[in-house]
């Protein structure tokens, strides 16, 4: 598993992220997972992560792995998504830009209140 978005599996705003962002993922470069599941729990502890993900999602592209803002823009990036916002997270300094990331993240489990189901063809891009 080459690409691999690991997120707040306890969070709904990230499942919705999630969720949205794998209907997106049209031509399946990512495969999707939360932080509790088996296999993001041996890979975030091989690579010695357990304690990252409490704070940030991951994302992994081949053997790097990136956090917050950085995560994000190199998501869409290697998805080919949204250019204006890859764009825009481009242009903005990394340190501000993962000052709004936490913005965000501080705030993400009061934001959205109940849970999607995704339909069969999504689940499948989830391990």
């Amino acid at each position: 598993m080459s690409n691999l978005l690991i997120f707040d599996g306890d969070c709904l705003f990230c499942n919705r992220i999630a969720l949205f962002l794998a209907k997106s993922d049209k031509q399946n470069r990512f495969k999707f997972t939360p932080h509790t599941s088996s296999i993001s729990q041996k890979i975030l502890k091989e690579n010695h992560l357990e304690e990252v993900i409490a704070q940030t999602v991951v994302v992994k592209i081949d053997r790097q792995f990136y956090f917050k803002s950085e995560a994000v823009y190199h998501f869409l990036k290697t998805a080919q998504l949204f250019p204006w916002l890859r764009f825009l997270i481009y242009l903005t300094p990394r340190v501000i830009a993962n000052v709004i990331y936490d913005f965000i993240a501080r705030r993400r489990k009061k934001i959205v209140k109940s849970c999607p189901t995704p339909d069969a063809y999504i689940r499948e891009k989830f391990v």
